[in-house]
């Protein structure tokens, strides 16, 4: 799982390497990623994986980086 994680925010990723959570939810149900509720499972994975939420838009946004690929 932990890979199959670090694939999505990979190939999600912008320039500035945050992806956004909804398309990474994507791509993990494309891939056949069981995983239920989206913000929990990454959150099991603090890990590897840091989020943050942009609250300055509406609705706001959760975006996901893979740890030490700032």
């Amino acid at each position: 799982m932990e890979n199959a994680l670090i694939n999505a925010v990979t190939n999600c990723s912008r320039e500035d390497g945050w992806s956004n959570l909804a398309e990474v939810g994507a791509y993990l149900r494309k891939h056949n990623v069981r995983y239920g509720k989206l913000s929990k499972f990454v959150a099991s994975y603090a890990h590897i994986v840091e989020t943050r939420i942009d609250n300055e838009i509406q609705p706001p946004v959760a975006y996901a980086r893979v740890l030490g690929r700032e």
